[in-house]
Formats: C-alpha cells, sequence, structure tokens
C-alpha cells in the first residue's frame, strides 16, 4: 500500500473531485489489472462453483481482512486507521468486480452520501471492525469445494449472495462509525490511485 503521509510523490496530488461509486471502481479495475495483469482473464471467465474460482474469491476476503486487521494495529493513529481503510475498500471493490456485482447497486449510503459521521470512537470502531471480518469469514465459508474431494459442492446462491451483500453494509457501517466521512474516503481513494498511477507510469 502507498503510506499517503510519507510517499513522496503523493505531495504533487490534489484529490480528484466529483466522483461516484461507479467511476471508482471501474478506475480501481483498471489499476489493478495494470499491476496485475493476469487477473484479467480470471476476473473475465469467473465462476463461483469451480474450486480455484473459489480460492481466488477467498484471496480477496483474505485481502480486505489483512487491511481492516493492520488498520485495527494502529488505532492510536487514526490518520494512519483511514488510509488501511482505504486499502479496505479498495479490495472489497475488487471483490466485487470478481463476482460481477457493481457496489453502487447494493443500497449503499456512499451514493446518497450521508451527513457528518460522529467522532472516532475507538471501542466501536473496533466492534464493528470485527463485524465485517466475521461476515467476510461467514460468506468464505460457504465455498465448499476443495482440491482433494471427487465431488464439487454447487453455492447455494441465495445464502451466498445475502451474506455477501452483509460485508459491503457492515463495511459501510464501519466507515461511518470510524469518522470518516463520504468526501474523505473518496479524497483517500483519489491520492491512492493517482500515486498508483504515477508509480506505473514511472515505474517509480
Amino acid at each position: 500500500g502507498v503510506n499517503l503521509a510519507t510517499d513522496e510523490p503523493y505531495q504533487n496530488f490534489k484529490p480528484l473531485k466529483n466522483l461516484t461509486l461507479d467511476f471508482i471502481q471501474e478506475k480501481q479495475m483498471e489499476i489493478m489489472f495494470k499491476y496485475e495483469p493476469s487477473e484479467k482473464e480470471v476476473f473475465e471467465n469467473f465462476d463461483i462453483d469451480v474450486y480455484e474460482d473459489q480460492e481466488t474469491f477467498k484471496k480477496y476476503c483474505w485481502r480486505i481482512t489483512e487491511e481492516i486487521t493492520e488498520a485495527l494495529e494502529d488505532m492510536e493513529h487514526p490518520q494512519h486507521f483511514k488510509e488501511e481503510i482505504t486499502d479496505a475498500f479498495n479490495f472489497l471493490l475488487e471483490l466485487y468486480s470478481l463476482y460481477g456485482w457493481k457496489v453502487s447497486d447494493l443500497g449503499t449510503i456512499f451514493s446518497e452520501g450521508y451527513d457528518d459521521p460522529p467522532e472516532f470512537v475507538g471501542k466501536i470502531t473496533k466492534e464493528l471492525s470485527l463485524d465485517v471480518i466475521t461476515s467476510i469469514g461467514l460468506t468464505a465459508n460457504l465455498l465448499k469445494n476443495r482440491k482433494w474431494r471427487q465431488s464439487q459442492y454447487l453455492v447455494d446462491l441465495y445464502i451466498f449472495e445475502k451474506r455477501f451483500k452483509d460485508i459491503w453494509n457492515r463495511f459501510e457501517y464501519l466507515v461511518y462509525w470510524s469518522g470518516i466521512s463520504k468526501e474523505e474516503l473518496f479524497d483517500q481513494w483519489s491520492l491512492k490511485y493517482q500515486v498508483n498511477e504515477f508509480r506505473i507510469n514511472t515505474k517509480y
């Protein structure tokens, strides 16, 4: 991840304005495929019932979990906490893209916007972080295919999609109760996006 406070090129960028979730998700995927070109084919041919694709889905679940856990380790520094939450946001966008969902369809408060969030409160933030992690685990746990099994299981999509949507809704709660405004989240995303683009273009 990019540490916005210390990263040299970061100083040269201003947040992009008037962003929409659709734009952010699209740009996030563009930058991701530049970093990991081999993933493009995986994303285009994704099938939730296939063992290898379930493993890919779990890989992205783990990336989100890792970022949220990093955020939890740095709760004394709300600014750094927020950066880790932005990284989790990036991986979440990628996970939903993998499944073929646009996050803007998930009845999201990030589309509507919301009033000023409350002050950062460690105890609440910790509980909500663990909520998101649990939600991710419960979703991934429905993917039961294993390399060594002869017979493979079809995913119960009704339960799976309900749980999958729940991750997003719980993440929104986490962002809100972490004291992160929609504008701040989008600003953080756009700065990281520009730094990553800069790195790719200059091989920095």
